[in-house]
């Protein structure tokens, strides 16, 4: 695997990014079955034919949200990848050291995957896999399970079972469950590994398929059903079931993608209580001898209400760049630019007004009024690649409460910038 590659991973896995109640694990114990099953394939492979490397990332941030506030992460990750006849495996761990508030050290196993084809058509994925469902916005990262496919050609359908229990909570994101009284924004700390440290318990077990060219040439149909249950401490489990379904359709220089989810909520209390949410995004190929793209977007997600049930995404994923809500009680409508100005240097500029689709799901302090109308937020980031081995994005955004009716009147704009960097060996 070239080090590119491994920087492309992995940085899906710091994107992509609460607590259990499990004690740690017998680190003695793993640590020795490691080395056993290391050794076991360092004797069996030829050294040659083993590729390793190291990702190393940078984040720093700056914002005003009403205050000024400073984060920052520093993230190094060794990977080694190993062939085996019919099979590979990947494993990648190191370590965040990160500010916020305060300074912590924190470890962590960021992929552990086994993937072997049988017949060219079945494939298996095993360990510590990134894994995303149908509509990219329910589930998206890294867990602990399997996935297996079977591609047929026409077609392809596939089947998995995960577990988010072991995973960190700061890079996995995991919701918590509305009804779960721990507090899973404690800071990590060493003195309480097992309860600062892991995400959120829950089992996830999903069929899905994808069918190219259908019902056209030009179009492909993904289906899929998603369960997620609840292994909290909660006063009342939090299961749902998800009915996944989207379409993409690419014709010259336009594309459209559809996305939808229906959510079955079944509680003892009040009964099964549906919630949807939808994603609609279509781009346009501007003509011309620059590489840009134009694109407009809307994102729905329902709220609580007497019929629906407000939507609950698995994940905690941030719809802005300063307002930053979860998708869940909003709606959003957003258009984008973006142009690349050279084969290492591109552009994006974005806009998005933000409303809420009930009046408690969001909160915001804020927050004065009964409209749902929130505001504008204009963001832009530039990405940079001097190398094929590096590269920084620096990008930044404003909100503007005044362009809404939801906020305070003297309610002051808000700001944040970033610089991300990423480089791989």
């Amino acid at each position: 695997m070239k080090p590119t590659e491994a920087a492309h991973r992995y940085s899906r896995i710091l994107i992509s990014s609460s607590v259990s109640s499990y004690p740690a694990p017998n680190l003695v114990l793993g640590e020795r079955l490691g080395v056993l099953i290391l050794l076991i394939l360092f004797l069996s492979i030829p050294v040659f034919s083993m590729d390793y490397g190291a990702v190393v990332g940078l984040e720093l941030n700056i914002k005003d949200l009403g205050e000024t506030d400073f984060d920052g992460k520093f993230t190094i990750g060794p990977w080694l990848s190993l062939p085996l006849k019919e099979a590979d495996l990947y494993i990648s761990a190191g370590i965040h050291a990160g500010y916020d508030d305060s300074f912590a050290i924190v470890p962590e196993l960021f992929r552990l995957e086994y993937s072997a084809r049988f017949f060219d058509s079945l494939v298996l994925r095993a360990g510590r896999i990134p894994w995303q469902d149908t509509t990219q916005f329910i589930v998206k990262g890294v867990f602990d399970g399997f996935d297996f496919t079977v591609d047929m050609g026409v077609f392809r359908i596939g089947t998995s079972a995960l577990y988010t229990g072991f995973l960190y909570k700061d890079s996995s994101y995991i919701n918590s469950s509305p009804e779960d009284p721990k507090d899973y924004n404690l800071d990590f700390s060493w003195s309480d590994f097992s309860g600062t440290y892991f995400a959120p318990p829950r089992f996830l077990a999903s069929l899905y398929g994808d069918f190219p060219g259908f019902p056209y040439m030009r179009g492909q149909l993904y289906a899929g059903i998603l369960a997620q249950f609840d292994f909290s401490d909660a006063e009342e489990d939090y299961n749902t079931i998800y009915f996944l379904l989207k379409h993409t359709l690419v014709y010259e220089a336009f594309d459209l993608s559809v996305s939808g989810a229906i959510e079955l909520e079944p509680t003892r209390t009040r009964g099964l209580r549906p919630a949807m949410a939808i994603t609609i995004d279509g781009g346009y190929q501007l003509p011309g001898m620059l590489k840009d793209r134009l694109s407009l977007g809307l994102r729905y997600a329902s709220g609580e209400g007497p019929y629906m049930a407000a939507f609950f995404p698995l994940i905690r994923e941030a719809q802005g760049t300063v307002l930053r809500p979860l998708f869940s009680g909003i709606m959003l409508i957003n258009l984008n630019y973006q142009i690349l100005l050279l084969p290492n240097l591109s552009l994006e500029f974005g806009s998005q007004y933000f409303f809420r689709t009930d009046a408690s799901t969001y909160n915001d302090p804020a927050i004065a009024h009964d409209s749902y109308a929130l505001g504008l937020e204009l963001d832009a980031s530039v990405m940079w690649v001097p190398f094929s081995d590096l590269s920084l994005v620096f990008g930044g955004g404003v909100f503007l409460p005044q362009t809404g009716s939801a906020m305070a009147k003297d309610t002051p704009l808000r700001w944040s910038l970033s610089l991300k960097t990423l480089f791989s060996f």
